[in-house]
């Protein structure tokens, strides 16, 4: 089967859904549209798939499963920052009492019913800094989600350049399985003619027939690690669909030129996520140990009670 050997015609193919990939994993999609965010590269000429190190690193962030993940913790995080930020509500309570049914609630309008009634409202005032550390505690679990984003993309840029080389090399191994098959093939059908011919012993042929199972077995063997290592590069990728139809390109290692190495292992994103968790628990410990400051509420009521023939003890409208 023919493998693409332009790698920049699969970079177009590769670029029409880039975009569309971005919406999707902003909206966050569900598993069937998922698929249609991150589109594997058409077929192009036979039922393989070729693509270079450069496209599938391209579409690790948008469509690998685990970065998604990581991205989705970042948002979770920010939204209960939004949580935090927000004071408390006003409690608005309406209220009637004092109705007696036996001498009844007199005539007239409803405002003018000897029914005792309220309005209340009351306004939790927060002592303590109590929101500035709910504040700091969500802004540094944001920090440490993104800190985490940024760790997750490392590990599994990593492990999709492992998966890339062993399927390069799985490929490779294949063909060169392939090859010692056909040899074997030859040899066997050689010594039926010898055999036939009378030019050779048939211990001495059991011998090649025993050469082309072993070759026959390498080969299928051989396809089988293939196969694995085309789901595992699929799975980098988002794309465990089309594993199947999965070939990579022969390239280069990729140049650490322009690579940023933590000049020490405070700059490390895991360690940096560590710190902003170590900074959120104090912030939740000073959250907690703030409760020993009283709050205060702050109240206003309007109350009615209007006098009439049947409740002489109203006491008309009172603050």
């Amino acid at each position: 089967m023919p493998y693409i050997a332009d790698a920049r015609q699969v970079s177009n193919s590769f670029h029409m859904g880039y975009f569309a990939a971005a919406f999707a994993v902003l909206c966050g999609l569900s598993e069937a549209t998922f698929a249609q965010a991150c589109p594997l590269l058409p077929l192009i000429g036979a039922e393989k798939i070729s693509i270079s190190l450069g496209i599938a690193e391209a579409r690790l962030v948008n469509c690998n499963r685990d970065v998604l993940a990581a991205r989705r913790s970042i948002e979770a995080a920010e939204a209960d920052r939004v949580t935090a930020g927000q004071r408390p509500n006003p409690n608005l309570t309406v209220g009637a009492s004092n109705i007696n049914r036996a001498a009844g609630i007199g005539s007239g309008p409803l405002q003018d019913k000897t029914i005792d009634s309220s309005v209340r409202i009351d306004q939790l005032v927060e002592r303590g800094g109590k929101a500035t550390l709910r504040e700091q505690q969500a802004d540094a679990a944001i920090n440490a989600a993104r800190a985490d984003w940024h760790d997750v993309i490392r590990q599994q840029r990593l492990l999709l350049r492992q998966n890339y080389f062993e399927l390069l090399f799985q490929q490779a191994r294949v063909d060169t399985q392939r090859e010692f098959a056909g040899y074997a093939r030859a040899s066997l059908e050689a010594t039926g003619k010898r055999l036939k011919a009378g030019d050779m012993a048939p211990s001495e042929a059991n011998r090649f027939r025993l050469d082309d199972a072993r070759a026959q077995n390498d080969l299928r063997q051989a396809e089988f690690d293939a196969r694995k290592a085309r789901l595992e590069l699929a799975k980098s990728i988002g794309a465990e669909a089309n594993a199947q139809f999965l070939a990579v390109l022969v390239v280069e290692l990729p140049s650490n030129d322009g690579v940023k190495i933590p000049s020490s292992l405070d700059d490390r994103a895991d360690l940096v996520a560590a710190a902003h968790r170590l900074e959120a628990a104090e912030s939740g410990r000073a959250l907690a140990a703030s409760i020993a400051t009283r709050d205060v509420t702050v109240s206003a009521q309007f109350d009615r009670w209007p006098a009439s023939v049947t409740n002489s003890q109203g006491t008309g409208n009172s603050f």
